[in-house]
């Protein structure tokens, strides 16, 4: 992200320590300034009229009103921040609910620190090809729908047999390579059998995350090597 143009976030959640642990943690990434923080509805619908955040990072369980309530509400209006929900609950209707609303990401508590920084990482992704992009075309289009974790993995996640945490974890773990992997590789350094790292590596190259290439060696079957697909 261009230094000159940091991201602005209000960050919302019920409990203070809650909202002071992520505001310190955003704070930490390069390219983040916390400029606001709410912890009920009516105070984050207020804060994103006053300070027109980018982002919003809200938790869907306020005191008075729910995060897809506020949601809702930021929609019907000319606020166009950005939004990644975060709660504690599991129901398929509130994560549909959510996508409906263009969320750029859900995480469901608990989640570790390091998954907020993956979504935040990619969100400074997105903005940053937003504002370098100087036309429109398709490819354009279809790059900056791939940046989208929601667009690019969840949607289809439910449909495919692919478990949200297994996912985070794979996808984590795909940060510490430099270079081509294996699927031996990451089924080690994620902890998982070596058909489940083919199947969620096979998940993510149809959704354009990593890409596949096939290595020859001089006898034997060709190696199947992955790479991240960076935009």
């Amino acid at each position: 992200m261009s230094p000159q143009k940091e991201l602005r976030v209000i960050v919302v959640d019920d409990d203070f320590m809650i909202v002071r642990l992520h505001q310190n943690f955003v704070e930490s990434l390069p390219g983040f300034t916390v400029v606001g923080t709410a912890t009920s509805g009516a105070e984050t619908i207020s804060l994103v009229e006053q300070l027109k955040p980018d982002l919003l990072l809200l938790d869907v369980y306020l005191p008075d009103q729910s995060g897809l309530e506020i949601l809702g509400a930021l929609r019907s209006t000319t606020q166009s921040c950005d939004v990644i929900l975060i709660t504690a609950s599991k129901e398929l209707r509130m994560v549909e609910e959510g996508f409906r609303f263009g969320i750029f990401d859900y995480l469901i508590k608990p989640f570790n620190l390091e998954r907020l920084a993956v979504s935040l990482r990619k969100y400074a992704q997105y903005k940053l090809k937003l504002e370098m992009s100087t036309k429109i075309d398709q490819d354009t289009v279809d790059s900056l729908r791939r940046m989208r974790v929601t667009d690019s993995l969840s949607r289809q996640r439910f449909e495919s047999g692919i478990d949200a945490r297994t996912l985070d974890k794979i996808t984590v773990c795909l940060d510490s390579f430099q270079g081509g992997f294996s699927a031996e590789d990451v089924a080690t350094a994620a902890g998982v059998s070596r058909s489940t790292a083919r199947t969620y590596l096979d998940f993510m190259v149809e959704n354009g995350v990593v890409e596949e290439q096939l290595s020859y060696g001089t006898v034997g079957r060709p190696r199947r090597v992955f790479s991240k697909i960076v935009r």
